[in-house]
């Protein structure tokens, strides 16, 4: 026992000496050491040594009052250093206490034999054993302890992580409990907090250490301590265990953090952490730190631009890229793809610090000076990126996100491997070499496969001509066999290009996002070699649009012109952002399709373009309106872009149709719209819902008809308004009309149709002043033209009024209308509203200054029109 006392003191007293040296080697000498240590440091040195003689007074005086022969050697010992003579010539009965500024350790020096009235442990034994504890603790990380409860001291370093972060310019720090047996004899820790800097100055920083007792730590239930260091400007001088900061941490700057156990003024193993100390940012402002300026996948390649708007890009670290694939939007789940680029992979702007740049190759194999892992973006696939910078292994800044639709263009056909096999039927093959032109081949033809290589250039007929890749479930074409996953993959293989048939290689995408919108098959150039007609569906190409509209909106799309091949060439509306999503429309055939209207703000079209018009040409168009909870109704409404037909929905044959809204209009602001009857219709009563007074029966439906795209607006037509229901056309104001069906009281199996024509006369507006003047319609007194629009302002002096007199007065009745307001706008008070032929000279007499006069006609019968002159009252 007392050996093993006497040689622990002696690595004690060594150890203590290492250390006292490593700190003076770490100021550079001990001379600096004296000048960079404060009066702080230089006290907590004094308090370890009066600690450690206290201590080893207690252990020599403790075994020289051993009897026992076996310690005789040792108090020989004793007796030949002077050092420890002095020990035992002090007074054994004396108490000795060893106080520092920060901790207490009392010893009580008595004969071993000697025990206290409670029958507790020897007061010098008690002081043996705390030392011991205080030392194996202080020195855990070097040594191998055999304690239960210290938690793997053999890697400690992998489990002391020190947490640091910062809330109102506070730090709080969290450091592990490493083991329940210290703890007893812990009297708090050393924390330093000081400004990362670079390797030659940092032996130019003084040592600054803050003391915090045992009593001040937090614990963390039974796994850590925490303590929270308040901003350097705070007041807490009433709270003895509140800490301040020696200065405040400074934004976008690095710190070194390191909290030093104390057991009983032994230093334990030192922890470590960093921060980067983010900037100031108020909830408000979090969006402006998203900083994803643009981002393109041309070619399945990703390019990325951002600005970093944190204010701390030289402390950029790395950045974390996410990849959601197919329309995942929520960052909770999992990531198909996710990679870590490192700062140096990244090129930054030779102008802005803060402007970054990344180019993902298609080929991984071409990043040679930064090899990044990662897997090509699919072609024509919406995804969504997030990407999230690091700055620290503690601060993350916020994250950015930006939705991508993969785009990607034709091929040139003097390019495409299978060009020359189009002049061929199907299963056979055109093979050039060193016997010319062969024609067209069988690809069972015994030219494939036959050991030779001077039939075809690049010796394709003998490439993959292992008759057991056949046997091992590959495909067969001709004399080839093919392995399976190289059947449609977008690449000929066979000779007979059958490993691709039924698979469109040649694919061209884009997005869409504007809120309305057209697209449009196209028209692309001839192949060079004459087309056999069982190749003539393999010269197809696909077009595939994704329409992404505003949050909140739903899409109507409608098709303009439409002509495929039928029950071959597909036109497919998916209710989504890809291929997977609910089909909404499938049409081939001559026939347009009806209109058809998403679920949510995205859908997507893919079509076949042709290089021949007549087999294919598709023009759709579509607009955004506000989302609704209604499902939607095949025939219950649409939207019509230009000119066409609308029709009423067939109530009998739906009893859910509820209200039907139809969206009208045109491409040109400039340009309005003409509703009507369809003609055909007009052979057929109970259609003719025009007239209330002919077939009372259908007023049953309510029909309304808007200027604009909203109820709100100015009312053109109305069955339940005596002033409107007798007109048999309805011109609009502007560029959109709204046509609205609500259900008939008596519903019956039948349908009606409106056409709808444009109205593009943009230059026939006239702006007339002064005090007479004279008007008339195109071309008086010959017949003015079909689809025709034309208005006059008249302006005079103010406070003078305006009379109008109609000399001629001929249109066609109930189709087309001379209207004068009493203003300059539509919207002002109508004065007169005509057709057919009137009786002149009649005269119109306006309130103001101002009448607009307005002319319209549809395309049905032109006849001379009328001729008006006005005068200044």
């Amino acid at each position: 026992m007392a050996l093993f006392c006497f040689l622990l003191v002696h690595c004690f007293i060594v150890f203590v000496r290492s250390q006292l040296h490593s700190e003076t080697h770490h100021e550079g000498s001990t001379s600096t050491a004296s000048v960079l240590c404060s009066a702080e440091c230089n006290q907590q040195l004094q308090n370890r040594l009066e600690t450690i003689e206290a201590a080893v007074r207690t252990i020599v005086s403790a075994v020289s009052s051993q009897t026992d022969d076996l310690f005789a050697p040792i108090k020989e010992i004793f007796r030949q250093d002077s050092s420890v003579r002095s020990i035992l010539s002090f007074n054994s009965t004396s108490s000795t206490i060893a106080s520092t500024k920060n901790s207490t350790f009392k010893i009580n020096s008595v004969p071993l034999a000697q025990e206290n009235s409670h029958g507790n442990q020897p007061a010098a034994e008690t002081a043996v054993d705390n030392l011991k504890g205080a030392v194996k603790c202080s020195l855990a990380h070097l040594v191998d302890i055999n304690t239960t409860d210290y938690i793997n001291a053999s890697n400690s370093s992998a489990d002391a992580a020190v947490v640091a972060s910062l809330f109102n310019e506070s730090l709080e720090i969290t450091w592990p409990i490493l083991s329940a047996e210290c703890m007893k004899f812990s009297s708090g820790v050393w924390i330093r907090v000081y400004q990362q800097s670079p390797e030659v100055d940092y032996k130019l920083q003084p040592e600054t250490s803050l003391y915090i007792p045992q009593k001040c730590l937090k614990k963390n239930f039974e796994t850590s301590y925490s303590i929270v260091l308040l901003p350097s400007s705070s007041n807490e001088k009433k709270n003895s265990c509140a800490f301040s900061l020696a200065r405040n941490l400074i934004q976008c700057r690095a710190y070194d953090i390191e909290i030093i156990p104390n057991f009983q003024s032994l230093r334990g193993k030192t922890l470590r952490t960093e921060i980067v100390v983010p900037p100031k940012i108020k909830k408000n402002d979090e969006a402006d730190l998203k900083s994803l300026i643009s981002v393109a996948a041309p070619n399945n390649s990703l390019m990325l631009n951002w600005e970093d708007n944190s204010g701390c890009a030289p402390q950029l670290t790395s950045f974390t890229l996410k990849i959601f694939q197919d329309g995942i939007v929520d960052e909770v789940e999992r990531p198909n793809m996710t990679v870590t680029i490192p700062r140096s992979c990244l090129k930054r702007s030779t102008n802005e610090d803060n402007l970054f740049s990344l180019v993902l190759p298609a080929e991984p194999a071409n990043q040679l000076t930064c090899p990044i892992e990662w897997k090509p973006l699919d072609r024509c696939r919406k995804y969504k990126l997030g990407m999230s910078s690091q700055y620290s292994g503690t601060w993350n800044g916020p994250s950015s996100s930006w939705e991508i639709f993969t785009e990607q263009g034709w091929s040139n056909y003097t390019t495409d491997s299978r060009n020359f096999m189009w002049k061929c039927p199907r299963k056979h093959f055109s093979c050039t070499g060193h016997y010319g032109d062969h024609g067209c081949l069988s690809s069972d033809h015994h030219y494939v496969c036959n050991g030779q290589n001077y039939e075809c250039n690049h010796r394709k007929d003998e490439e993959y001509c292992d008759q057991s890749v056949c046997n091992k479930d590959g495909f067969r074409c001709g004399r080839q066999c093919v392995p399976k996953e190289l059947v449609r993959d977008g690449k000929y293989d066979c000779l007979d290009g059958s490993d691709e048939d039924g698979y469109i290689t040649n694919v061209k995408c884009e997005q869409l996002t504007n809120p309305s919108g057209h697209f449009t098959s196209e028209i692309f150039s001839k192949p060079t070699t004459e087309i056999h007609p069982e190749r003539i569906s393999d010269a197809v190409r696909k077009t595939i649009v994704l329409i992404s509209v505003q949050p909140n909106h739903q899409i109507w799309l409608s098709f303009d012109k439409f002509t495929t091949v039928i029950n071959r060439d597909f036109l497919k509306v998916y209710d989504g952002p890809y291929s997977t999503s609910p089909l909404l429309l499938s049409h081939s055939g001559p026939t347009k399709p009806s209109s058809v209207r998403s679920s949510s703000n995205e859908l997507f079209v893919e079509f076949p373009s042709h290089y021949d018009i007549n087999y294919n040409k598709v023009e759709g168009s579509y607009t955004s309106v506000n989302s609704t909870d209604e499902s939607f109704k095949p025939g219950c409404g649409g939207y019509l872009n230009g000119e066409g037909t609308i029709s009423t929905p067939n109530y009998l044959s739906d009893n859910d149709i509820a209200d039907c809204y139809w969206l009208i209009g045109t491409r040109q602001s400039d340009d309005l719209i003409l509703l009507q009857m369809d003609q055909s219709d007009i052979r057929h009563p109970t259609a003719a819902f025009f007239s209330s007074r002919a077939y009372p029966e259908m007023i049953a439906m309510t029909k309304q008809v808007y200027d604009g795209w909203g109820t709100d607006g100015l009312v053109l037509y109305d069955t339940k308004s005596t002033e409107t229901q007798q007109k048999m056309v309805v011109y609009s104001i502007n560029n959109k009309m709204m046509v609205h069906f609500k259900p008939p009281k008596i519903k019956e199996n039948h349908m009606s149709y409106w056409d709808v024509f444009k109205i593009s006369t943009p230059k026939c507006k006239n702006y007339l002043e002064g005090t007479s003047g004279t008007i008339k319609s195109p071309n008086y007194p010959m017949p003015y033209p079909h689809l025709t629009d034309c208005r006059w302002t008249i302006s005079v002096k103010p406070g003078s009024k305006v009379r109008l007199l109609f000399a001629f007065f001929e249109t066609q009745q109930g189709a087309d209308f001379i209207s004068v307001y009493d203003g300059p706008t539509v919207n002002e008070k109508l004065l007169l509203t005509e057709s057919g032929s009137v009786p002149t000279p009649f005269v119109v007499n306006s309130s103001t200054n101002q009448v607009l006069v307005r002319f319209t006609s549809n395309g049905d019968i032109s006849l001379s029109g009328f001729l008006a002159v006005y005068l200044s009252l």
